[in-house]
């Protein structure tokens, strides 16, 4: 879901501002680096100056950095082949994933580097850095997939048609393949703007945090757990696909797709 702010727009993880895609962590430390900036500014008077990264670091610790969505309208809401069965779990399983990244997030802040020593084989910190993005993914991409659900379903239309007649050579042979990767898939699809290449590509996820492509936007997030159908389809997992096809919202992921490709077609700088 798109919102306005100030001339800034956000969608799920990510947020566009000047025309440059931000991560919300980005968007949250250059907030603490302005606040950190402005507390310095009227203390220089009363107090000696205190170096800005220290500054910076004490503001930049939110108690819970991820607040849940609302994604309460799609329980409400009619959509053909997706019951509100099958979509309040899911939104309580979204909502575990926000408490255990917050949990998480906690647990780093107190965790113990010397006992025992740091270890690649065992040891806490290395338990919590891994499930941390595992949760934190859960949340995302959830947040995404929700965001994407509730529309009219059809076939895409504007920049997202082209992109996908320019990427998979017709609309037909995109559906096809997305279907077809749904199916082989044990977590997720996602269809995102490459910023390497300037392409829209399709990626398949077995859980939140394996093979996650880095410097590629979401645009379509299709979730193919067994708990985005069970409750409807059972292992009928093809029913499902064409029940999220009928739900989606193209308009979203058309919106998602302007977004990202603010970025252009950075090519391999783009990792410089």
């Amino acid at each position: 879901m798109t919102t306005e702010k100030r001339g800034t727009e956000v969608f799920g993880n990510f947020e566009v501002s000047e025309g440059r895609l931000k991560t919300r962590r980005e968007v949250l430390l250059m907030g603490a680096l302005a606040a950190g900036g402005a507390v310095m500014s009227s203390a220089a008077q009363a107090a000696p100056s205190v170096p800005q990264s220290a500054v910076s670091v004490a503001a930049f610790r939110p108690s819970q950095p991820v607040l849940a969505k609302d994604f309460n309208h799609l329980v409400s809401k009619p959509m053909e082949g997706l019951s509100p069965k099958q979509i309040e779990p899911h939104l309580k399983l979204y909502q575990g994933y926000v408490a255990k990244t917050n949990e998480i997030h906690n647990a780093l802040n107190t965790v113990d580097l010397t006992t025992p020593a740091p270890n690649a084989t065992y040891h806490p910190l290395r338990e919590l850095l891994m499930e941390q993005s595992y949760a934190l993914n859960g949340v995302v991409y959830h947040e995404l997939y929700f965001g994407n659900l509730g529309g009219a379903g059809g076939m895409p239309t504007g920049d997202l048609a082209n992109a996908i007649d320019a990427s998979f050579g017709s609309m037909g042979k995109f559906m096809d393949f997305f279907k077809a990767s749904g199916k082989c898939m044990r977590g997720w699809v996602i269809v995102g703007w490459n910023e390497r290449d300037g392409q829209l590509r399709a990626y398949g996820l077995d859980l939140h945090n394996m093979w996650v492509p880095a410097k590629v936007v979401p645009v379509v997030v299709l979730d193919v757990y067994e708990h985005a159908y069970m409750i409807d389809y059972g292992i009928n997992r093809g029913a499902y696909l064409d029940a999220f096809l009928k739900n989606v919202d193209w308009n979203v992921c058309n919106r998602r797709l302007e977004m990202a490709m603010k970025l252009g077609h950075a090519g391999p700088e783009a990792t410089a």
